[in-house]
């Protein structure tokens, strides 16, 4: 009879150790899938404040265009860093991609009365552009 009753109670705290074991084990692993979610989360939070660069081929007549430009893309939301160039007819542009996009800060433009008529792809120069015929008289 006493045989019976100790090995009861060695299965008894057997399955209490194992359950204990698994539920340290199982809060270890939230602890971990928890830290795998707050490292997926860091490099998101960096695209979020993604600077991005946009040039656009905007008609500008003269330097009051120039200066209504500035005074008010400047001050659009998520604008960082803004430079117009009336030689070049561009309007560059270092926005933040979380707060605006390339789309919004065009209509932006073209709110103010200057058709932008493309976009300068990096490492293009405007003056530049020879569309298959040369400039040789």
């Amino acid at each position: 009879m006493y045989n019976i009753m100790k090995k009861t109670l060695i299965l008894t705290l057997a399955a209490l150790m194992t359950f204990s074991m698994s539920s340290l084990y199982a809060s270890a692993a939230d602890m971990t899938e928890t830290s795998a979610l707050t490292q997926k989360q860091k490099p998101s939070k960096k695209k979020k404040g993604e600077v991005k660069e946009v040039t656009f081929l905007v008609h500008l007549h003269c330097e009051n265009c120039v200066k209504k430009v500035q005074e008010n893309i400047a001050f659009e939301k998520g604008v960082k860093d803004l430079k117009v160039s009336l030689d070049d007819q561009t309007v560059a542009l270092k926005y933040d991609a979380a707060k605006t996009s390339e789309a919004t800060l065009k209509a932006a433009i073209e709110k103010l009365g200057y058709p932008v008529s493309g976009v300068l792809e990096p490492g293009q120069e405007h003056h530049h552009h020879h569309h298959g015929h040369d400039h040789q008289h």
